[in-house]
Protein backbone atom coordinates (compact mmCIF):
# COMPACT_ATOMS: atom_id res chain seq x y z
CA UNK A 1 0.00 0.00 0.00
CA UNK A 2 1.29 3.46 -0.93
CA UNK A 3 1.65 6.18 1.66
CA UNK A 4 2.93 9.77 1.95
CA UNK A 5 6.07 10.71 3.78
CA UNK A 6 8.10 13.90 4.09
CA UNK A 7 11.63 15.17 4.39
CA UNK A 8 12.96 18.36 5.92
CA UNK A 9 15.64 19.88 3.71
CA UNK A 10 17.27 23.18 4.70
CA UNK A 11 14.35 24.01 6.95
CA UNK A 12 11.70 23.31 4.28
CA UNK A 13 9.39 20.29 4.20
CA UNK A 14 8.97 18.32 0.96
CA UNK A 15 6.48 15.49 0.47
CA UNK A 16 6.88 12.16 -1.35
CA UNK A 17 4.59 9.29 -2.26
CA UNK A 18 6.20 5.89 -1.81
CA UNK A 19 5.51 2.19 -1.31
CA UNK A 20 7.48 -0.49 0.56
CA UNK A 21 7.66 -4.25 0.34
CA UNK A 22 9.22 -7.04 2.42
CA UNK A 23 12.49 -8.48 1.17
CA UNK A 24 14.31 -11.11 3.17
CA UNK A 25 12.31 -10.23 6.27
CA UNK A 26 13.02 -6.52 6.05
CA UNK A 27 10.95 -3.61 4.66
CA UNK A 28 12.46 -2.19 1.48
CA UNK A 29 11.33 0.83 -0.53
CA UNK A 30 9.67 -0.32 -3.75
CA UNK A 31 9.32 3.14 -5.36
CA UNK A 32 9.24 6.80 -4.48
CA UNK A 33 7.76 9.82 -6.31
CA UNK A 34 8.43 13.47 -5.47
CA UNK A 35 5.23 15.50 -4.86
CA UNK A 36 6.70 18.86 -3.87
CA UNK A 37 6.11 21.31 -1.04
CA UNK A 38 2.68 21.73 0.58
CA UNK A 39 1.87 24.98 -1.31
CA UNK A 40 2.72 23.30 -4.63
CA UNK A 41 0.55 20.26 -3.79
CA UNK A 42 -2.38 22.57 -2.93
CA UNK A 43 -1.84 24.50 -6.19
CA UNK A 44 -1.80 21.26 -8.15
CA UNK A 45 -4.99 20.05 -6.45
CA UNK A 46 -6.69 23.31 -7.42
CA UNK A 47 -5.66 22.79 -11.06
CA UNK A 48 -3.15 25.62 -11.05
CA UNK A 49 -0.02 23.78 -12.20
CA UNK A 50 3.34 25.40 -12.69
CA UNK A 51 3.48 27.51 -15.82
CA UNK A 52 6.32 26.87 -18.28
CA UNK A 53 8.93 29.55 -18.78
CA UNK A 54 8.62 29.28 -22.56
CA UNK A 55 7.74 26.86 -25.36
CA UNK A 56 9.73 25.57 -28.33
CA UNK A 57 7.85 24.58 -31.50
CA UNK A 58 9.26 22.10 -34.02
CA UNK A 59 8.05 20.91 -37.42
CA UNK A 60 6.88 17.35 -36.95
CA UNK A 61 4.57 16.34 -39.81
CA UNK A 62 6.63 16.51 -43.01
CA UNK A 63 10.11 15.82 -41.50
CA UNK A 64 8.82 12.73 -39.69
CA UNK A 65 6.97 11.41 -42.74
CA UNK A 66 9.86 11.94 -45.15
CA UNK A 67 12.44 10.47 -42.79
CA UNK A 68 10.15 7.47 -42.23
CA UNK A 69 10.10 6.83 -45.99
CA UNK A 70 13.87 7.30 -46.22
CA UNK A 71 14.26 4.67 -43.49
CA UNK A 72 11.89 2.24 -45.21
CA UNK A 73 13.78 2.40 -48.51
CA UNK A 74 17.16 2.39 -46.67
CA UNK A 75 18.24 5.48 -48.55
CA UNK A 76 21.13 6.48 -46.30
CA UNK A 77 22.50 2.94 -46.06
CA UNK A 78 22.36 2.24 -49.79
CA UNK A 79 23.93 5.55 -50.72
CA UNK A 80 26.69 5.07 -48.14
CA UNK A 81 27.55 1.61 -49.46
CA UNK A 82 27.78 2.88 -53.03
CA UNK A 83 29.36 6.32 -52.86
CA UNK A 84 32.90 7.18 -51.65
CA UNK A 85 33.13 7.98 -47.96
CA UNK A 86 34.99 10.71 -46.12
CA UNK A 87 36.94 9.86 -42.99
CA UNK A 88 35.22 12.43 -40.80
CA UNK A 89 31.85 13.99 -40.15
CA UNK A 90 28.44 12.86 -41.29
CA UNK A 91 28.14 10.29 -44.06
CA UNK A 92 27.51 11.30 -47.66
CA UNK A 93 24.28 9.31 -47.63
CA UNK A 94 23.01 11.42 -44.73
CA UNK A 95 23.92 14.67 -46.50
CA UNK A 96 22.14 13.59 -49.69
CA UNK A 97 19.05 12.34 -47.86
CA UNK A 98 18.80 15.50 -45.77
CA UNK A 99 19.22 17.66 -48.89
CA UNK A 100 16.49 15.64 -50.65
CA UNK A 101 14.12 16.06 -47.71
CA UNK A 102 14.75 19.78 -47.58
CA UNK A 103 14.07 20.06 -51.33
CA UNK A 104 10.78 18.22 -50.87
CA UNK A 105 9.64 20.18 -47.80
CA UNK A 106 11.04 23.72 -47.79
CA UNK A 107 13.93 24.34 -50.22
CA UNK A 108 16.67 26.54 -48.80
CA UNK A 109 20.30 27.21 -49.65
CA UNK A 110 23.00 25.14 -47.98
CA UNK A 111 23.91 28.20 -45.89
CA UNK A 112 20.41 28.10 -44.41
CA UNK A 113 20.26 24.33 -43.93
CA UNK A 114 21.07 24.46 -40.20
CA UNK A 115 18.46 27.17 -39.63
CA UNK A 116 15.84 24.88 -41.22
CA UNK A 117 17.12 21.70 -39.53
CA UNK A 118 17.01 23.08 -35.99
CA UNK A 119 13.34 23.94 -36.38
CA UNK A 120 12.41 20.29 -37.05
CA UNK A 121 12.10 17.23 -34.82
CA UNK A 122 15.22 15.89 -36.56
CA UNK A 123 17.30 18.12 -34.30
CA UNK A 124 16.80 15.78 -31.32
CA UNK A 125 16.66 12.59 -33.34
CA UNK A 126 20.20 13.27 -34.60
CA UNK A 127 22.02 14.97 -31.69
CA UNK A 128 25.36 14.39 -33.44
CA UNK A 129 24.40 16.91 -36.15
CA UNK A 130 25.84 20.33 -35.36
CA UNK A 131 25.75 23.74 -36.99
CA UNK A 132 29.32 23.19 -38.16
CA UNK A 133 28.37 19.87 -39.78
CA UNK A 134 25.60 21.53 -41.79
CA UNK A 135 27.41 24.58 -43.09
CA UNK A 136 27.69 25.03 -46.84
CA UNK A 137 31.36 24.04 -46.95
CA UNK A 138 30.62 20.58 -45.51
CA UNK A 139 27.99 19.98 -48.19
CA UNK A 140 30.47 21.14 -50.81
CA UNK A 141 33.20 18.86 -49.43
CA UNK A 142 30.92 15.82 -49.66
CA UNK A 143 28.99 16.43 -52.87
CA UNK A 144 31.35 18.28 -55.20
CA UNK A 145 33.59 15.23 -55.66
CA UNK A 146 30.79 12.95 -56.88
CA UNK A 147 31.26 11.67 -60.41
CA UNK A 148 28.40 11.22 -62.86
CA UNK A 149 29.03 7.46 -63.06
CA UNK A 150 28.97 7.19 -59.26
CA UNK A 151 25.68 9.10 -59.08
CA UNK A 152 24.11 6.82 -61.71
CA UNK A 153 25.31 3.67 -59.92
CA UNK A 154 24.00 4.83 -56.54
CA UNK A 155 20.67 5.93 -58.00
CA UNK A 156 20.06 2.63 -59.81
CA UNK A 157 20.97 0.56 -56.77
CA UNK A 158 18.45 2.50 -54.71
CA UNK A 159 15.72 2.37 -57.37
CA UNK A 160 16.17 -1.36 -58.00
CA UNK A 161 15.86 -1.94 -54.25
CA UNK A 162 12.61 0.03 -54.18
CA UNK A 163 11.26 -1.82 -57.22
CA UNK A 164 11.95 -5.20 -55.62
CA UNK A 165 10.42 -4.28 -52.26
CA UNK A 166 7.36 -2.39 -53.51
CA UNK A 167 6.77 -4.56 -56.61
CA UNK A 168 6.40 -1.51 -58.83
CA UNK A 169 4.60 -2.01 -62.15
CA UNK A 170 7.04 -1.32 -65.02
CA UNK A 171 4.75 -2.23 -67.91
CA UNK A 172 4.23 1.43 -68.86
CA UNK A 173 6.79 4.21 -68.38
CA UNK A 174 6.57 7.91 -69.27
CA UNK A 175 9.51 9.89 -70.61
CA UNK A 176 9.91 13.62 -71.11
CA UNK A 177 12.44 16.39 -70.77
CA UNK A 178 12.34 19.95 -69.52
CA UNK A 179 14.75 22.75 -68.73
CA UNK A 180 15.41 24.99 -65.74
CA UNK A 181 16.76 28.47 -66.20
CA UNK A 182 19.49 29.67 -63.86
CA UNK A 183 21.20 32.93 -62.93
CA UNK A 184 24.67 31.65 -63.69
CA UNK A 185 26.79 34.46 -65.12
CA UNK A 186 27.44 34.61 -68.86
CA UNK A 187 31.21 34.57 -68.36
CA UNK A 188 31.30 31.74 -65.82
CA UNK A 189 33.70 29.28 -67.44
CA UNK A 190 33.42 26.68 -64.65
CA UNK A 191 30.06 25.50 -65.95
CA UNK A 192 29.50 23.75 -69.28
CA UNK A 193 26.00 22.39 -68.53
CA UNK A 194 24.28 25.78 -68.30
CA UNK A 195 23.80 27.07 -71.86
CA UNK A 196 21.34 29.33 -73.60
CA UNK A 197 18.57 27.58 -75.50
CA UNK A 198 14.83 27.54 -76.10
CA UNK A 199 13.54 27.90 -72.57
CA UNK A 200 10.09 26.47 -71.83
CA UNK A 201 9.37 29.32 -69.40
CA UNK A 202 10.32 32.01 -71.90
CA UNK A 203 13.62 32.97 -70.21
CA UNK A 204 15.80 32.59 -73.31
CA UNK A 205 18.07 35.37 -72.04
CA UNK A 206 19.34 33.12 -69.24
CA UNK A 207 21.54 30.05 -69.22
CA UNK A 208 19.60 26.86 -68.63
CA UNK A 209 20.10 23.20 -67.73
CA UNK A 210 18.21 20.36 -69.43
CA UNK A 211 16.73 17.52 -67.38
CA UNK A 212 15.24 14.25 -68.67
CA UNK A 213 13.16 11.86 -66.57
CA UNK A 214 11.54 8.42 -66.78
CA UNK A 215 8.78 7.56 -64.31
CA UNK A 216 6.20 4.79 -63.93
CA UNK A 217 2.65 5.31 -65.09
CA UNK A 218 0.91 3.76 -62.10
CA UNK A 219 2.79 5.03 -59.06
CA UNK A 220 4.75 7.96 -60.58
CA UNK A 221 8.01 6.48 -59.30
CA UNK A 222 11.07 8.13 -60.92
CA UNK A 223 13.19 5.44 -62.56
CA UNK A 224 15.99 7.25 -64.33
CA UNK A 225 17.14 10.83 -64.89
CA UNK A 226 19.75 12.61 -66.94
CA UNK A 227 21.20 16.12 -66.94
CA UNK A 228 22.65 17.62 -70.11
CA UNK A 229 23.60 20.88 -71.80
CA UNK A 230 20.93 23.55 -72.02
CA UNK A 231 21.43 24.12 -75.76
CA UNK A 232 21.12 20.44 -76.68
CA UNK A 233 17.82 19.46 -78.35
CA UNK A 234 15.70 16.84 -76.60
CA UNK A 235 15.53 14.56 -79.65
CA UNK A 236 19.33 14.40 -79.85
CA UNK A 237 19.66 13.46 -76.19
CA UNK A 238 16.74 11.03 -76.37
CA UNK A 239 18.74 8.33 -78.15
CA UNK A 240 21.58 8.54 -75.63
CA UNK A 241 19.38 8.47 -72.53
CA UNK A 242 17.30 5.62 -74.01
CA UNK A 243 20.41 3.47 -74.36
CA UNK A 244 21.23 4.11 -70.70
CA UNK A 245 17.67 3.21 -69.70
CA UNK A 246 17.69 -0.01 -71.76
CA UNK A 247 20.94 -1.04 -70.15
CA UNK A 248 19.85 -0.15 -66.61
CA UNK A 249 16.50 -1.98 -66.69
CA UNK A 250 17.27 -4.92 -68.98
CA UNK A 251 16.83 -7.38 -66.11
CA UNK A 252 13.79 -5.69 -64.58
CA UNK A 253 11.37 -5.47 -67.49
CA UNK A 254 8.21 -7.62 -67.25
CA UNK A 255 8.83 -10.88 -69.09
CA UNK A 256 5.43 -11.08 -70.73
CA UNK A 257 4.41 -7.64 -71.90
CA UNK A 258 7.77 -5.86 -71.65
CA UNK A 259 8.09 -2.12 -71.03
CA UNK A 260 6.14 0.41 -73.09
CA UNK A 261 7.67 3.88 -73.07
CA UNK A 262 5.40 6.87 -73.71
CA UNK A 263 6.97 10.03 -75.14
CA UNK A 264 5.87 13.15 -76.99
CA UNK A 265 6.51 14.23 -80.56
CA UNK A 266 9.51 16.40 -79.66
CA UNK A 267 11.62 13.23 -79.42
CA UNK A 268 10.71 11.77 -82.83
CA UNK A 269 13.45 10.84 -85.26
CA UNK A 270 14.28 7.78 -87.41
CA UNK A 271 17.35 7.05 -85.31
CA UNK A 272 15.44 7.11 -82.03
CA UNK A 273 12.78 4.72 -83.30
CA UNK A 274 15.38 2.41 -84.82
CA UNK A 275 16.85 2.00 -81.34
CA UNK A 276 13.81 -0.07 -80.37
CA UNK A 277 14.40 -2.62 -83.15
CA UNK A 278 17.41 -4.13 -81.38
CA UNK A 279 15.84 -3.95 -77.92
CA UNK A 280 13.49 -6.91 -77.44
CA UNK A 281 10.96 -6.42 -74.68
CA UNK A 282 10.60 -2.65 -75.23
CA UNK A 283 7.69 -0.93 -76.96
CA UNK A 284 6.52 2.65 -77.35
CA UNK A 285 3.54 4.97 -77.71
CA UNK A 286 4.14 8.40 -79.19
CA UNK A 287 2.55 11.16 -81.23
CA UNK A 288 3.40 12.89 -84.49
CA UNK A 289 2.92 16.40 -85.82
CA UNK A 290 -0.27 16.89 -87.78
CA UNK A 291 1.53 18.64 -90.63
CA UNK A 292 3.84 15.63 -91.05
CA UNK A 293 0.81 13.45 -91.84
CA UNK A 294 -1.57 15.71 -93.69
CA UNK A 295 -3.50 12.79 -95.17
CA UNK A 296 -4.68 11.98 -91.64
CA UNK A 297 -4.90 15.55 -90.35
CA UNK A 298 -7.23 16.57 -93.19
CA UNK A 299 -9.79 13.88 -92.45
CA UNK A 300 -12.96 15.68 -91.45
CA UNK A 301 -13.77 15.65 -87.75
CA UNK A 302 -17.27 14.58 -88.79
CA UNK A 303 -16.01 11.59 -90.78
CA UNK A 304 -18.14 8.48 -90.20
CA UNK A 305 -15.01 6.37 -89.64
CA UNK A 306 -14.48 8.04 -86.26
CA UNK A 307 -15.90 5.70 -83.59
CA UNK A 308 -16.99 6.48 -80.06
CA UNK A 309 -15.04 4.72 -77.30
CA UNK A 310 -16.42 2.56 -74.52
CA UNK A 311 -14.10 3.60 -71.71
CA UNK A 312 -15.81 6.21 -69.46
CA UNK A 313 -12.53 8.16 -69.22
CA UNK A 314 -12.76 8.76 -72.97
CA UNK A 315 -16.34 9.96 -73.09
CA UNK A 316 -15.45 13.10 -75.08
CA UNK A 317 -13.16 11.26 -77.53
CA UNK A 318 -13.75 9.45 -80.80
CA UNK A 319 -11.04 7.67 -82.77
CA UNK A 320 -10.04 6.25 -86.12
CA UNK A 321 -7.50 3.42 -86.36
CA UNK A 322 -5.32 2.20 -89.19
CA UNK A 323 -1.83 0.93 -90.12
CA UNK A 324 0.72 3.27 -91.66
CA UNK A 325 4.45 3.38 -92.36
CA UNK A 326 6.25 5.92 -90.14
CA UNK A 327 10.00 6.37 -90.46
CA UNK A 328 10.08 3.29 -92.66
CA UNK A 329 8.31 0.96 -90.23
CA UNK A 330 4.72 -0.20 -90.09
CA UNK A 331 2.90 1.32 -87.11
CA UNK A 332 -0.55 1.15 -85.60
CA UNK A 333 -1.89 4.71 -85.90
CA UNK A 334 -4.80 6.13 -83.91
CA UNK A 335 -6.30 9.47 -84.94
CA UNK A 336 -8.35 10.98 -82.10
CA UNK A 337 -10.82 13.85 -81.97
CA UNK A 338 -11.40 15.28 -78.50
CA UNK A 339 -14.35 17.64 -78.02
CA UNK A 340 -12.80 19.35 -74.99
CA UNK A 341 -9.50 19.85 -76.80
CA UNK A 342 -11.37 21.18 -79.84
CA UNK A 343 -13.22 23.79 -77.76
CA UNK A 344 -10.01 24.98 -76.10
CA UNK A 345 -8.09 25.16 -79.37
CA UNK A 346 -10.85 27.07 -81.17
CA UNK A 347 -10.83 29.64 -78.38
CA UNK A 348 -7.02 29.90 -78.49
CA UNK A 349 -6.99 30.35 -82.27
CA UNK A 350 -9.70 33.04 -82.10
CA UNK A 351 -7.81 34.90 -79.36
CA UNK A 352 -4.60 34.82 -81.39
CA UNK A 353 -6.49 35.82 -84.51
CA UNK A 354 -7.99 38.89 -82.82
CA UNK A 355 -4.57 39.84 -81.45
CA UNK A 356 -3.01 39.65 -84.92
CA UNK A 357 -5.82 41.65 -86.51
CA UNK A 358 -5.33 44.38 -83.93
CA UNK A 359 -1.59 44.60 -84.66
CA UNK A 360 -2.18 44.58 -88.42
CA UNK A 361 -4.71 47.36 -88.01
CA UNK A 362 -2.16 49.45 -86.08
CA UNK A 363 0.47 48.84 -88.75
CA UNK A 364 -1.93 49.70 -91.55
CA UNK A 365 -2.94 52.95 -89.82
CA UNK A 366 0.69 54.01 -89.46
CA UNK A 367 1.30 53.33 -93.16
CA UNK A 368 -1.77 55.38 -94.04
CA UNK A 369 -0.51 58.25 -91.86
CA UNK A 370 2.88 58.06 -93.55
CA UNK A 371 1.30 58.09 -96.99
CA UNK A 372 -1.02 60.99 -96.04
CA UNK A 373 1.85 63.09 -94.68
CA UNK A 374 0.68 62.96 -91.08
CA UNK A 375 3.90 61.15 -90.14
CA UNK A 376 7.06 62.64 -91.58
CA UNK A 377 9.76 61.85 -89.05
CA UNK A 378 11.69 58.65 -88.61
CA UNK A 379 12.86 56.11 -91.14
CA UNK A 380 10.42 55.62 -94.00
CA UNK A 381 9.05 52.05 -94.29
CA UNK A 382 9.86 49.90 -97.31
CA UNK A 383 8.13 46.90 -98.83
CA UNK A 384 10.75 44.63 -97.29
CA UNK A 385 10.48 46.15 -93.80
CA UNK A 386 6.66 45.95 -93.85
CA UNK A 387 6.78 42.30 -94.94
CA UNK A 388 9.19 41.57 -92.08
CA UNK A 389 6.85 43.22 -89.59
CA UNK A 390 3.91 41.25 -90.97
CA UNK A 391 5.93 38.03 -90.63
CA UNK A 392 6.55 38.76 -86.95
CA UNK A 393 2.87 39.54 -86.35
CA UNK A 394 1.76 36.27 -88.01
CA UNK A 395 4.28 34.01 -86.25
CA UNK A 396 1.51 32.37 -84.18
CA UNK A 397 0.31 28.90 -85.16
CA UNK A 398 -2.11 28.86 -88.13
CA UNK A 399 -2.09 32.67 -88.49
CA UNK A 400 -0.44 32.72 -91.93
CA UNK A 401 -3.03 30.19 -93.04
CA UNK A 402 -6.01 32.18 -91.76
CA UNK A 403 -5.08 35.75 -92.69
CA UNK A 404 -4.60 36.81 -96.31
CA UNK A 405 -1.97 39.51 -96.67
CA UNK A 406 -1.22 41.86 -99.54
CA UNK A 407 1.68 44.35 -99.36
CA UNK A 408 1.87 46.63 -102.41
CA UNK A 409 3.23 50.05 -103.23
CA UNK A 410 1.16 53.17 -103.82
CA UNK A 411 2.74 56.50 -104.73
CA UNK A 412 6.07 55.26 -103.45
CA UNK A 413 4.66 54.19 -100.08
CA UNK A 414 3.85 50.62 -98.85
CA UNK A 415 0.18 49.70 -98.69
CA UNK A 416 -1.10 46.88 -96.46
CA UNK A 417 -4.34 45.02 -97.09
CA UNK A 418 -5.48 42.01 -95.06
CA UNK A 419 -8.56 39.86 -94.53
CA UNK A 420 -9.61 36.62 -92.84
CA UNK A 421 -9.78 33.60 -95.13
CA UNK A 422 -13.18 32.24 -94.06
CA UNK A 423 -12.78 29.06 -96.13
CA UNK A 424 -9.39 28.29 -94.56
CA UNK A 425 -10.81 28.93 -91.09
CA UNK A 426 -13.73 26.58 -91.68
CA UNK A 427 -11.37 23.91 -93.03
CA UNK A 428 -9.05 24.30 -90.04
CA UNK A 429 -11.94 23.92 -87.60
CA UNK A 430 -13.14 20.80 -89.40
CA UNK A 431 -9.76 19.08 -89.64
CA UNK A 432 -6.78 20.06 -87.53
CA UNK A 433 -8.41 21.40 -84.37
CA UNK A 434 -9.17 18.87 -81.64
CA UNK A 435 -7.12 16.20 -83.37
CA UNK A 436 -4.12 14.13 -82.20
CA UNK A 437 -2.27 11.41 -84.09
CA UNK A 438 -0.78 8.61 -81.98
CA UNK A 439 1.40 5.73 -83.14
CA UNK A 440 2.71 2.56 -81.51
CA UNK A 441 4.29 -0.81 -82.19
CA UNK A 442 1.87 -2.44 -79.73
CA UNK A 443 -0.31 -3.75 -82.53
CA UNK A 444 -2.32 -6.01 -80.21
CA UNK A 445 -3.38 -3.17 -77.89
CA UNK A 446 -6.93 -1.87 -78.07
CA UNK A 447 -7.57 1.69 -79.20
CA UNK A 448 -8.57 2.65 -75.65
CA UNK A 449 -5.32 1.23 -74.23
CA UNK A 450 -3.22 3.23 -76.69
CA UNK A 451 -5.01 6.50 -75.93
CA UNK A 452 -4.95 6.03 -72.15
CA UNK A 453 -1.27 5.12 -72.25
CA UNK A 454 -0.47 8.33 -74.12
CA UNK A 455 -2.61 10.34 -71.72
CA UNK A 456 -0.40 9.12 -68.88
CA UNK A 457 2.16 11.63 -70.17
CA UNK A 458 0.44 14.16 -67.93
CA UNK A 459 2.10 12.39 -64.98
CA UNK A 460 5.58 13.48 -65.89
CA UNK A 461 4.39 16.92 -67.02
CA UNK A 462 2.77 17.37 -63.60
CA UNK A 463 6.04 16.27 -61.98
CA UNK A 464 7.93 18.98 -63.88
CA UNK A 465 5.28 21.50 -62.89
CA UNK A 466 5.85 20.59 -59.24
CA UNK A 467 9.62 20.83 -59.63
CA UNK A 468 9.27 24.39 -60.96
CA UNK A 469 6.78 25.51 -58.33
CA UNK A 470 8.25 28.29 -56.18
CA UNK A 471 6.47 27.02 -53.04
CA UNK A 472 6.63 23.22 -53.22
CA UNK A 473 9.13 22.71 -56.02
CA UNK A 474 12.18 20.48 -55.62
CA UNK A 475 14.49 22.12 -58.18
CA UNK A 476 13.99 25.79 -57.33
CA UNK A 477 16.04 27.56 -56.38
CA UNK A 478 19.39 26.20 -57.59
CA UNK A 479 22.30 27.95 -55.89
CA UNK A 480 25.12 26.07 -57.70
CA UNK A 481 27.27 27.15 -60.62
CA UNK A 482 29.73 24.29 -61.29
CA UNK A 483 29.05 21.09 -63.24
CA UNK A 484 29.75 18.67 -60.34
CA UNK A 485 27.38 20.49 -58.00
CA UNK A 486 24.69 20.79 -60.68
CA UNK A 487 24.86 17.01 -61.14
CA UNK A 488 24.68 16.59 -57.35
CA UNK A 489 21.74 19.02 -57.23
CA UNK A 490 19.88 17.00 -59.87
CA UNK A 491 20.65 13.86 -57.85
CA UNK A 492 19.12 14.96 -54.56
CA UNK A 493 16.21 16.65 -56.37
CA UNK A 494 15.49 13.27 -58.00
CA UNK A 495 15.80 11.60 -54.58
CA UNK A 496 13.16 14.06 -53.37
CA UNK A 497 10.86 12.93 -56.21
CA UNK A 498 11.42 9.31 -55.19
CA UNK A 499 10.50 10.04 -51.57
CA UNK A 500 7.39 11.90 -52.69
CA UNK A 501 6.30 8.99 -54.88
CA UNK A 502 6.72 6.52 -52.01
CA UNK A 503 4.82 8.85 -49.68
CA UNK A 504 1.91 9.13 -52.10
CA UNK A 505 1.84 5.34 -52.55
CA UNK A 506 1.57 4.89 -48.78
CA UNK A 507 -1.15 7.53 -48.54
CA UNK A 508 -3.17 6.03 -51.42
CA UNK A 509 -2.84 2.52 -49.99
CA UNK A 510 -4.39 3.86 -46.78
CA UNK A 511 -7.33 5.20 -48.84
CA UNK A 512 -6.43 8.81 -48.12
CA UNK A 513 -7.03 10.61 -51.41
CA UNK A 514 -5.31 13.99 -51.59
CA UNK A 515 -2.79 15.89 -53.67
CA UNK A 516 0.82 16.48 -52.67
CA UNK A 517 0.07 20.15 -51.94
CA UNK A 518 -2.87 19.18 -49.73
CA UNK A 519 -0.71 16.61 -47.95
CA UNK A 520 1.93 19.22 -47.17
CA UNK A 521 -0.78 21.58 -45.95
CA UNK A 522 -1.98 18.97 -43.46
CA UNK A 523 1.56 18.16 -42.35
CA UNK A 524 2.41 21.82 -41.77
CA UNK A 525 -0.17 21.91 -38.98
CA UNK A 526 1.37 18.97 -37.12
CA UNK A 527 3.93 20.41 -34.70
CA UNK A 528 5.65 19.27 -31.53
CA UNK A 529 5.45 21.83 -28.71
CA UNK A 530 7.98 21.47 -25.89
CA UNK A 531 7.11 23.37 -22.74
CA UNK A 532 10.25 24.31 -20.80
CA UNK A 533 9.91 24.70 -17.00
CA UNK A 534 12.29 26.07 -14.45
CA UNK A 535 14.48 23.19 -13.41
CA UNK A 536 14.47 22.26 -9.71
CA UNK A 537 16.73 19.49 -8.52
CA UNK A 538 16.61 16.37 -10.65
CA UNK A 539 13.05 16.94 -11.80
CA UNK A 540 12.43 16.87 -15.55
CA UNK A 541 12.27 20.43 -16.87
CA UNK A 542 10.48 19.86 -20.22
CA UNK A 543 7.12 18.55 -21.36
CA UNK A 544 6.35 17.44 -24.93
CA UNK A 545 2.88 17.80 -26.44
CA UNK A 546 1.57 17.64 -30.00
CA UNK A 547 -0.39 20.51 -31.51
CA UNK A 548 -4.15 20.04 -31.82
CA UNK A 549 -5.01 17.86 -34.81
CA UNK A 550 -8.07 17.39 -36.95
CA UNK A 551 -9.22 13.91 -37.97
CA UNK A 552 -7.16 13.73 -41.19
CA UNK A 553 -4.01 14.88 -39.40
CA UNK A 554 -4.52 12.20 -36.73
CA UNK A 555 -4.71 9.55 -39.43
CA UNK A 556 -1.52 10.83 -41.05
CA UNK A 557 0.15 10.98 -37.62
CA UNK A 558 -0.62 7.30 -37.02
CA UNK A 559 0.10 6.21 -40.61
CA UNK A 560 3.69 7.46 -40.51
CA UNK A 561 4.34 6.57 -36.84
CA UNK A 562 5.17 10.15 -35.89
CA UNK A 563 5.04 9.36 -32.17
CA UNK A 564 8.52 7.83 -32.61
CA UNK A 565 9.90 11.30 -33.28
CA UNK A 566 8.55 12.93 -30.11
CA UNK A 567 10.73 13.79 -27.13
CA UNK A 568 10.62 11.16 -24.42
Amino acid sequence: MAYITHKKIKGKIYYYAEESEWREGKPQRKWQKYLGSLPKIITAMQGEGEKPQYAEIFQLGAPAAYWRMAEECQMVTILDTTLPKRRQGLSIGFYLTLAAMNRAIQPVSKRSMWRWFQKTVLLRRFPEVSQEALNSQRFWDNLSTLKVTEIETAWLKLVHSVLARERIDLSCVSFDGTNFYSFIGSFNSRCSLARRGKNKQGRTNLRQVNYALFCTRKDHVPLFFDVFEGNRHDSKEFGSVMEKFFRAFAEHRPAREGITIVFDKGNNSPGNLNAWVNQPGYHFVGSVKLDDHKDLARISNQDARFARLADPQLESVKALRRRKSIYGKEMTVVVTFNTNLYTAQVQSVNNELNKCLGKLNDLSSKLDDRRGGRITKGKAPTLASVKNQVGVILKGQYMKRLIEISVTEQKGFPLLNYSIDAKAQAELNDTYLGKTILFTDNHDWSTEEIILAYRSQYIIEDTFKQMKDRQTGTWWPMFHWTDPMIHAHAFYCSLALLLRALLMMKVRNANLLMSMNKLHEKWSGIREVINVFKKTGKRKSTQSVVSKQEEMQKRLFDLFGMDRFLSS
